[in-house]
Order: C-alpha cells, then sequence, then structure tokens
C-alpha cells in the first residue's frame, strides 16, 4: 500500500504520514488516535505511554515491553496500523 493511499485511508495529510516515517509525530496523527502528541513522540523515541497503553488496552509496561522489541521502525509501523482501525 503507498503512504498515498494510507495517508487518504487514515484521514492524515501525506507529509503528516512522510514525518512520521521520519520518527516526527504531529498533531494530526495524535488527534486522530486521540491521544497526545508528546505521548506517541515518547514511544516512538523509545519510551512507554500511558494514553497509548489504554488506547490499545494493555499496561504500560507491557507496551513499553513491545516496544523494545520492535525498535522505533516498529513502533511507527504500529502507530499507522493503529490510523487505520
Amino acid at each position: 500500500m503507498s503512504l498515498n493511499r494510507i495517508a487518504r485511508k487514515s484521514g492524515v495529510t501525506l507529509n503528516t504520514l512522510r514525518d512520521l516515517t521520519q520518527g516526527n509525530v504531529r498533531s494530526g496523527i495524535a488527534n486522530k488516535l486521540g491521544v497526545t502528541t508528546s505521548s506517541l513522540q515518547t514511544f516512538v523515541d523509545g519510551g512507554t505511554s500511558n494514553a497509548l497503553a489504554t488506547k490499545i488496552e494493555i499496561t504500560s509496561s507491557s507496551l513499553q515491553e513491545l516496544r523494545n522489541m520492535i525498535g522505533q521502525r516498529g513502533a511507527i509501523g504500529l502507530i499507522v496500523r493503529l490510523l487505520l482501525v
């Protein structure tokens, strides 16, 4: 699936999605997911996010463990997938 198609299906701009693929979370993504930009940025940068953990219905410690396993690219992929749900 192209970034253009993902952007259309997820309801965010192509530039916002491109920024995410570079590791920079923008407010459009956070708004769409109902969490703060800083929560998502922290997750992408290697930390955990209580808001994101609550959103996907797992504990914060489980989210941190997942983040440690999947790395930054996996974290970005998870956010993209959440945008498409």
